[in-house]
This record gives structure tokens, sequence and C-alpha cells, in this order.
């Protein structure tokens, strides 16, 4: 299994006992993600316009954790950035200003995520 796999999974399968909803919304978000980037490489502008719209844009959770992710250095800041270049291994176009602010949102989740439930990407312990 790829790097980090392990610690997703872990960190999916201790979200599920406490809040189902944090698993579902980074899974839909993720999907929209996936949907946008389809859209885009069609230029489909409609379809990419309701898969933006379509993200999480208000979740409490991550709306606290932004600022936090954004301000974040160190290991808490480079355990999100890993997990999401795990899932998401292509990098935002720069000419897409929401394909990035996607990223960044998805990226936020992920932080609310660890700070609740520390990722440990470790392959060594067990």
């Amino acid at each position: 299994s790829p790097p980090g796999q392990s610690g997703i999974k872990q960190m999916a399968q201790a979200m599920l006992g406490k809040d189902p909803k944090a698993v579902q919304s980074l899974v839909s978000d993720m999907k929209m993600l996936a949907a946008y980037e389809t859209a885009a490489d069609w230029r489909e502008t409609k379809a990419m316009d309701a898969a933006f719209n379509a993200i999480s844009w208000d979740d409490e959770h991550v709306k606290a954790a932004l600022p936090e992710y954004l301000s974040a250095t160190g290991a808490d800041r480079a355990k999100v950035d890993y997990a999401f270049n795990a899932m998401v291994p292509r990098p935002a176009q720069h000419i897409d200003g929401k394909q990035a602010m996607i990223h960044t949102w998805l990226k936020a989740r992920l932080f609310s995520c660890n700070k609740a439930f520390p990722f440990e990407f470790n392959p060594y312990l067990k």
C-alpha cells in the first residue's frame, strides 16, 4: 500500500466512531474536487461551477481550522500536507484560483481532523 495509507485508514476508522460526518464530508469534498478537475479538463464551466459550489463551504469546523492551517508550521503542517498529497498527487493549476481554493479547503479539513485525531504515518509503529 502507498505510504501514509495506513495512517489515513486509521484516522477514518477512529473518526467513524466519533463523528461520521467528518469522514462523509471529506469524501464528498474529494468527489467534488474530482468532478471539478474533470469538468475543467473538458472546459465545462457550468459543471465546474456546480462542483465548486457543492464543496462544504459552510462547514464550521473547517472554517475555524482554515486560519490555523494557513499559519501552521512544522510537524502538524507537514503531516497535513503529506496526507493531502497522498490523496491529491496533482498540484493545483497556477491559473485556476478556484481549484487552489478547493485544495486549501481540503487541507484545512485535514488539519481539523489531525487536531482531533492526530495522524500517524510511521509504518514502524504498531
